[in-house]
């Protein structure tokens, strides 16, 4: 048996290291009261964003493109599962005004799992809709929508000044 014991720990501590996807979310908007960022890992950890090192919750959450990919406005459907956390997920999407145009801001992120100081990819998304069932909220986020037929929204140069460049 030690001889078995030998070989199976010289086979696992010589095994390559498997390295996989992380994907993080962070949500914000002027109203909520902090940041939200969430990971799919089982505790809590660090992530290097612009703003430096900052914390990340776990949560089980899943990030599917609704839809089908030969539409050029792509929308992704967001699902967290909201069940340790549900009234306070809740409250905090009920402090934004039905009545203001500021969308929630969605940021998506995949780490590679040996390096979280730099995302492979980065989406940065607006938060179209909200939609809560029990213990769980599923966002429908789309790539921020600039023009009037979508938004209802004239858009000037002081709210994009790179557009000042192809008037």
């Amino acid at each position: 048996m030690d001889d078995l014991d030998h070989k199976l720990r010289v086979f696992l501590a010589s095994a390559p290291q498997r390295v996989r996807s992380i994907q993080t979310i962070e949500l914000s908007h002027s109203d909520l009261s902090s940041t939200w960022r969430l990971w799919r890992e089982p505790t809590i950890g660090e992530i290097t964003t612009e703003d430096g090192v900052v914390d990340v919750l776990p949560a089980n959450l899943l990030m599917k493109l609704a839809g089908s990919e030969n539409n050029l406005d792509q929308k992704y459907e967001i699902s967290l599962d909201t069940v340790d956390a549900d009234d306070l997920f809740r409250n905090e999407m009920d402090r934004i005004p039905l009545a203001t145009n500021e969308k929630v801001r969605a940021v998506y992120r995949e780490y590679l799992s040996t390096d979280l100081t730099e995302p492979m990819m980065t989406a940065v998304l607006q938060v179209e809709s909200v939609a809560f069932k029990k213990g769980a909220a599923t966002l429908s986020a789309v790539s921020p929508r600039l023009n009037i037929t979508r938004t209802g929204e004239l858009y000037a140069p002081r709210d994009i000044p790179m557009l000042r460049n192809f008037v």
